[in-house]
């Protein structure tokens, strides 16, 4: 039956595509009479047909958006540089359940030496979720992200200009560089990869963590996520 398929698959494309066949004009004809003889005897073939092309069209839809995804330059990290396992988080400043997640997560990398999450700033919630992703984003060009990110995620009250420029005076960043860096707008195109990213695979809200290829919405536990991660490496 495999065989067969194949064979169908073959003869299809190489009338799609005459071009790229020797075959005569008749020889062509004789090929899609076969083919049409076959498949009025067997439907279910086409409708296998159609569905195995249209799996094939999703998966690679799928690693594309993945790929958007793995392309984490400028994003801000936290745990091994050198992990072979790599955790993606969106994230939004504003999200109370990210800030949940962030204690998970800090216990994760403290207890798993082989682990490097990349955070997706992903600043969906309000407009001072996008200054909030721009000053983490102006601590990581100064090698600060981890101690910024840190101090965002477990502050109180509202998130301001004042609030996140007191932050960068309290881990030590360079407040020339940094106010000149939240003022411009080379952040921009991070964070508008990161929201085509989160979108193509389908994140809608945070928190979000890409592990392995899964998708896994909410703040969920830490045992969880463990779970997932041994399940990830031994598949791999």
């Amino acid at each position: 039956m495999k065989q067969i398929f194949y064979y169908l698959t073959l003869c299809l494309f190489l009338i799609t595509y005459p071009a790229k066949a020797e075959f005569s004009e008749s020889e062509e004809q004789q090929i899609q009479h076969i083919i049409e003889k076959y498949l009025s005897q067997n439907p279910e073939l086409l409708f296998d047909l159609i569905v195995n092309y249209s799996n094939q069209k999703s998966e690679d839809a799928k690693q594309i958006a993945m790929s958007m995804t793995y392309d984490s330059e400028g994003d801000g990290t936290m745990g091994n540089p050198d992990a072979s396992f790599i955790i993606y988080e969106y994230s939004d400043y504003n999200c109370g359940y990210c800030k949940r997640l962030f204690n998970t997560l800090q216990t994760l990398i403290s207890e798993d030496d082989d682990l490097l999450i990349v955070v997706k700033e992903f600043p969906i919630l309000a407009k001072s979720s996008v200054l909030a992703a721009k000053a983490a984003l102006a601590a990581e060009e100064q090698g600060r992200f981890a101690e910024y990110h840190n101090a965002l995620m477990t502050s109180v009250g509202g998130i301001t200009q004042d609030s996140l420029q007191s932050i960068a005076t309290m881990v030590g960043l360079d407040l020339s560089l940094y106010n000149e860096a939240i003022s411009s707008n080379r952040f921009d195109k991070i964070l508008q990869r990161n929201m085509n990213a989160g979108r193509a695979i389908g994140i809608e809200g945070t928190p979000a963590l890409l592990i392995g290829e899964q998708i896994i919405p909410g703040a969920i536990g830490l045992e969880e996520i463990k779970a997932l991660i041994k399940a990830e490496r031994e598949n791999s």
